[in-house]
């Protein structure tokens, strides 16, 4: 077996931006979505993650917070962000990764870590179905220690997945899937201007 520090592997492929600002009562939140696609190469073949779609930005103009339920139902460009993790995977081998959120550190004021609400589906056939870790959307849960896999203290692990190669040769795989993030309906709006950022990772380990 490799040495764990050999099969790790940490991606960064978006950094995601939440501003909120308020001004006379009104409030304005805007999301910005940085992208990026890399490839790294590990032992057992290469992992990725790939944009799914042709934008360059996810913005949110003029818009309040929203309840789950409301935020779970959003739909369209500018609403939903589609992204895929894809791997070319030697044969007779298995691939454990874990998709994880990076807060970030920021120079204006940070929204508190239960003002914003992360809901991942992922594709099942023609459909996206809900995940173990996010079928309630959940607030932003840092890890207390790093995890089996390697994803760091302080980030938040929204889905666990596995990549398996039986056959006699090497395979392509990908599995896709659909973020959404809101601001909680709960968060409580004055003339403070708050952000929120994160870094969206996959840690990846061959066993």
């Amino acid at each position: 077996m490799l040495k764990s520090e050999s099969k790790q592997i940490i991606l960064s492929i978006l950094g995601i931006a939440i501003l909120i600002i308020a001004f006379v009562g009104i409030s304005y939140a805007a999301f910005h979505t940085v992208l990026s696609s890399e490839e790294n190469a590990i032992s057992t073949g290469t992992i990725s993650l790939q944009l799914s779609d042709n934008s360059d930005s996810v913005s949110i103009v003029n818009a309040m917070p929203i309840s789950d339920e409301a935020g779970k139902k959003m739909v369209g460009y500018g609403n939903v962000y589609d992204f895929s993790v894809q791997t070319t995977l030697s044969k007779k081998t298995t691939l454990n990764y874990e998709i994880s959120l990076e807060k970030l550190n920021s120079d204006q004021p940070i929204l508190d870590n239960q003002n914003v609400r992360f809901y991942l589906q992922k594709q099942d056939g023609d459909d996206f179905v809900d995940t173990p870790i996010t079928t309630v959307p959940q607030p932003f849960n840092p890890l207390t220690e790093n995890s089996f896999l390697g994803t760091k203290k302080g980030d938040m692990v929204i889905y666990s997945g596995t990549f398996s190669n039986t056959t006699n040769i090497d395979q392509e795989l990908s599995q896709k899937f659909r973020l959404r993030m809101w601001v909680s309906q709960d968060t409580i709006i004055d003339s403070v201007s708050r952000g929120f950022q994160v870094k969206l990772n996959v840690t990846a380990k061959a066993i």
